[in-house]
Parts: structure tokens; C-alpha cells; sequence
């Protein structure tokens, strides 16, 4: 059976197990609102630790298309014949013609992606999540309670951490991220062997 994403709900569920004595979900919209604001800059933390990637495609047109709005740092480029490109810097252009890009742009206008030919390319980049609003919304990380720690943490810190607990839960943020962070490692480099009987 699949690995089902949790929710918005579930991480709200479970800041409240963690926050309130007997782990029901506040009334109040206001304080919802601002734990679902705080849940989702723990989404935002751990993707960043994480360095998430996605994979899409884009087309290369006039030597350079606009990347995708969720766009924070490039990992890596393949052209339609899946030869890696390699990143150079804009003042060595002249000096290319073969598999190499180049970013230009910014966080307010954007980043544009530039090749010296045109063409299909496949990127892979770290990105910055889409927010979770609705209750349904998916939490794209696999463990929920490093988000929930997270979260947990910035509100005790606003409440002058009465029980003196918010470092911890960072902390506990921070192990869950290493421990997510090894599985993806070993999953994706594994280089043991198979014994076939």
C-alpha cells in the first residue's frame, strides 16, 4: 500500500496534541490562521534543509525561457539526448557552444534559463512550496512532525516559552530532517549488492 501524504488538518492535529493539553483544534479563526502560517514556514525550513528538488521540462526558445515561478536554486540540466549541461558563468558565453547554461533574473522579476542552442530541456531545481490553505492541502514532507516541531517552537517562542521547550523542539525538527535527509540518501546512491538465488 502506497505512503499517503498527510494534511494541512493532520499537521494542525498534531501541533495541537503537542500544544494543548487535551489536543483539540482551537476555535478561534485568528490563531488557526497563524498556525497554519507557522506550519508552512516549517514546510518552507525543511524543504530548504531538504533541498527538495522537482523535475519538468521547459522549451528553449531565442536561447533562454522563463523558469517556473516556484524556482529557487538549479540542480541540474539535461538537454533532449540527456547529456548534462554544465553551469558557467555569463561572462564565458562566447566561449560556449555546446552543453552549458547560464541563470539570469532575479526573485522579483524572475529567473530565465539560457542555453546557447535551443531546444527541449529537462531541469531539475530545488523550488519553494506552494502554501498550504485548505484542510486537504498535501504537506510535501514525508514526516509531518518536523514542520509540526517547527511550528511548535515559534509559538512557544512568541509565548516566552513558558516551559522552556522550543529549543528542543528544534532540535527535534533538525533530527527528523537528518533522519529524512539519510533515507533519501541511501535510496537514491545505494550501492549494495543483490544476491539472486
Amino acid at each position: 500500500m502506497p505512503f499517503t501524504k498527510k494534511t494541512l488538518t493532520d499537521c494542525l492535529q498534531s501541533l495541537a496534541d503537542r500544544h494543548e493539553s487535551n489536543g483539540v483544534l482551537p476555535t478561534s479563526s485568528v490563531v488557526l490562521v497563524y498556525w497554519t502560517r507557522l506550519l508552512n514556514k516549517g514546510v518552507n525550513y525543511c524543504a530548504d534543509k531538504m533541498r527538495i528538488n522537482k523535475s519538468t521540462t521547459v522549451t528553449v526558445a531565442s536561447k533562454t525561457v522563463a523558469l517556473p515561478d516556484d524556482f529557487l536554486v538549479m540542480n541540474r540540466v539535461f538537454n533532449a539526448s540527456e547529456n548534462e549541461l554544465k553551469m558557467i558563468d555569463p561572462d564565458d558565453i562566447p566561449n560556449q557552444t555546446g552543453y552549458a547554461y547560464w541563470i539570469t533574473g532575479d526573485q522579483f522579476n524572475g529567473f530565465y534559463l539560457n542555453t546557447p542552442t535551443d531546444g527541449v530541456y529537462t531541469i531539475e531545481y530545488s523550488f519553494k512550496p506552494a502554501e498550504m490553505v485548505n484542510g486537504t492541502d498535501k504537506c510535501i514532507i514525508p514526516d509531518i512532525e518536523a514542520p509540526v516541531a517547527y511550528a511548535y517552537a515559534m509559538i512557544r517562542k512568541g509565548e516566552s516559552d513558558p516551559f522552556e521547550d522550543a529549543n528542543d523542539s528544534l532540535l527535534e525538527c533538525d533530527s527528523r530532517l537528518a533522519e529524512m535527509q539519510s533515507a533519501k540518501v541511501i535510496n537514491e546512491n545505494f550501492n549494495g549488492f543483490i544476491i539472486n538465488g
